[in-house]
Order: C-alpha cells, then structure tokens, then sequence
C-alpha cells in the first residue's frame, strides 16, 4: 500500500526521535547502522526537511533532527513527503465515471482523515515495547 520510501522515511524519522533530539544524524551513519541504500536515504532526508519534518545541521557535528515531536507529526505528513506518485484519474462524462469519480473522492478523504490521526507516536510506543522484548544472554 506504502512505498518503500515510506518506510524507511518512517524507519529515519524513529532514529532521530530515538536519539532524543540531542544528537543530530548524518545520513550516512543511518544508512549504515540500518542496513539501508546511502543514496536512498540521502533522497528521503531531503523531501522530509522540504516539508518540514526534519532540520539539518551542516558540518562537523552536524546532521538531521526531527522539527518537531512525533506526537505532532501524522503518518500522513510523512506519506504526502514521500510518495510522488501522481494521481492520474481517468476522464469521462458518463454518469458511472463521475460516480466512480465521486465514490473516489469520498474514499481519498476518508483515508486523509485517517492518516491524519496517525500519530508518529504510537510508532515510538512500538519500538519501545520491541526493545523491551529484547533479552542479552552472556
């Protein structure tokens, strides 16, 4: 349903919060610790600071933080950063393509809406309650 850039957009934004906010976070350092494509990455970090949910510190030292808390950015946020597909809606003029139209409408709002109430905070609670599984034998 999600591109992958949606995924690893949300996998980056779960590094930074998990930094505390603190710390900023070279691109190339997540990559690496995550197992994820450089040049990739490098390519969400820029349409995530482009819409406001990431600042950027450049030089030494510096690196990528989240703008704002998780709880204050939606999962939509991060879609509507991410995915670039463009909607392509086919035309016509009889009543079933424009109660398709409008029957899709209707869908896309609902869908917005709910995204919208997706806080980037539960995210953080999951994470949380997976490290908490974790358990280190010696």
């Amino acid at each position: 349903m999600f591109s992958r850039k949606v995924y690893y957009g949300l996998r980056f934004l779960l590094v930074l919060a998990s930094r505390g906010g603190e710390l900023p976070v070279g691109v190339g350092e997540l990559a690496v610790n995550e197992g994820l494509p450089v040049k990739f990455m490098e390519a969400i970090a820029v349409s995530l600071r482009k819409h406001a949910l990431v600042n950027v510190k450049r030089g030494a030292g510096g690196g990528y933080r989240l703008a704002k808390p998780l709880d204050q950015i939606s999962l939509y946020e991060v879609v509507a950063a991410l995915e670039d597909k463009a909607e392509k809606v086919p035309e016509g003029e009889s009543h079933k393509a424009i109660a398709v139209e409008k029957y899709m409408d209707e869908v896309k709002n609902e869908y917005h809406t709910f995204l919208e109430s997706c806080s980037l905070k539960r995210l953080k609670e999951l994470l949380d309650d997976e490290n908490q599984q974790v358990m280190y034998y010696i």
